[in-house]
C-alpha cells in the first residue's frame, strides 16, 4: 500500500467519531474513494447525521469529504462544544455557513436559526440541505457578512471562498449583520468561518457585542487573517477590550484554556463575555486562566 494510503487510513482508524464504527468507516470512505474517482459530479449521497439529519456529500466538496472519511464530528472540537453549550430556544448564527453542516447540529436543540452564505453554490446546496431535513424556519442570508454596507468580490470555491475588496468585480452584496439582524435581536451562539475575514465579521457585530446581546462566538483562528492585513493577535486583544475572555476548547478535559489560545493549536477559538461564561459553568465545563 502506497504510504498516502496508508496515512489516509490511519487517519479514518483513529478518527474520534469513527469510535465503535472503525471498518464500517474504512467501507463507507472506500466507497466514497471510488464515487468521487469514477462518478465525478455525481448527485450527492445522503448521510445520516447527528442522529436525526441527513447531509448531501458532494464529489467536489471538501467537507463531505471529511464526513465520509471521519464521521460528521471531524470538526470535533467546535461540534463537541456547540452540542455542550446550545439549549433549546436559543438563536444560532452561522456565518459562513456553507453547505449547511454546524446548521444541522444546532438544528437538533433549537429550531432559531440563521445562516449567511455568500457564494452561489454553497448557498443552493444550503437551501437543499435545509429542506431535505425540513428546517424551513431557518432564516438564509444571501450575502457576505461585513464591518461596513456595500458590495464585494468573491474569490475561490467551497470552503475556500473568500471576501475581495475589488470594486470592478463587486457582485455580492455585503452587510453589518448588526443591522440585518436588527440591533433588538439577540444572538446566543454565533459560527463565524470565512477564510480570514473573520475581524471584519466580528466588527460588523460590535452592536450586538455592546448590548451584550452576543455571548458566545466561535471563529476560525488559522492564519488567514494575514490575508486581510491582520494578526491573530491584535484580534484577540480587540476582542479582550469589548470585554471577551479568549480561549481554546478541550473535548476531552471539557475546558478552555484562556491561558495562552494561540499555543494551544486549536482551529477554531471560543469568545465569551460574563453571560457566556455562566452558560459554560452551568454546562459543566471548567475556564483555565493564567
Amino acid at each position: 500500500m502506497h504510504l498516502p494510503h496508508l496515512h489516509v487510513l490511519r487517519a479514518i482508524w483513529s478518527a474520534p467519531g469513527n469510535r465503535g464504527a472503525r471498518l464500517a468507516a474504512v467501507w463507507r470512505a472506500w466507497c466514497w474513494f471510488l464515487r468521487c474517482h469514477w462518478r465525478p459530479g455525481s448527485g450527492p449521497v445522503l448521510m445520516p447525521v447527528f442522529g436525526s439529519r441527513v447531509y448531501p456529500c458532494h464529489t467536489d466538496s471538501l467537507i463531505a469529504k471529511h464526513v465520509m472519511y471521519r464521521s460528521a464530528w471531524y470538526d470535533g472540537e467546535l461540534l463537541n462544544f456547540m452540542k455542550a453549550v446550545l439549549r433549546p430556544g436559543d438563536h444560532y448564527l452561522d456565518v459562513g455557513a456553507n453547505t449547511g453542516l454546524h446548521t444541522l447540529l444546532a438544528s437538533t436543540v433549537t429550531d432559531r436559526l440563521t445562516c449567511v452564505e455568500p457564494e452561489p453554490r454553497n448557498l443552493e446546496r444550503l437551501r437543499h440541505t435545509l429542506a431535505l431535513n425540513g428546517l424551513d424556519s431557518a432564516t438564509v442570508l444571501a450575502v457576505a457578512a461585513d464591518e461596513r454596507e456595500g458590495r464585494v468580490a468573491l474569490e475561490g470555491n467551497d470552503v475556500f471562498t473568500r471576501l475581495r475588496d475589488d470594486a470592478a468585480a463587486a457582485s455580492v452584496p455585503a452587510v453589518r449583520l448588526d443591522s440585518a439582524l436588527g440591533l433588538q435581536a439577540r444572538v446566543d451562539f454565533a459560527k463565524i468561518d470565512v477564510e480570514g475575514a473573520e475581524g471584519r465579521v466580528l466588527r460588523g457585530l460590535t452592536g450586538l457585542m455592546d448590548q451584550g446581546a452576543l455571548p458566545l462566538i466561535a471563529f476560525e483562528c488559522l492564519g488567514h487573517l494575514q490575508a486581510f492585513g491582520e494578526q491573530a493577535v491584535d484580534l484577540l486583544d480587540w476582542l479582550r477590550a469589548r470585554g471577551y475572555t479568549v480561549a481554546a476548547y478541550d473535548r476531552e478535559a471539557r475546558c478552555l484554556n484562556a491561558r495562552d489560545p494561540l499555543a494551544a493549536g486549536a482551529t477554531d477559538l471560543i469568545a465569551f463575555d460574563a453571560a457566556g461564561r455562566r452558560r459554560m459553568e452551568e454546562s459543566g465545563l471548567e475556564v483555565l486562566e493564567a
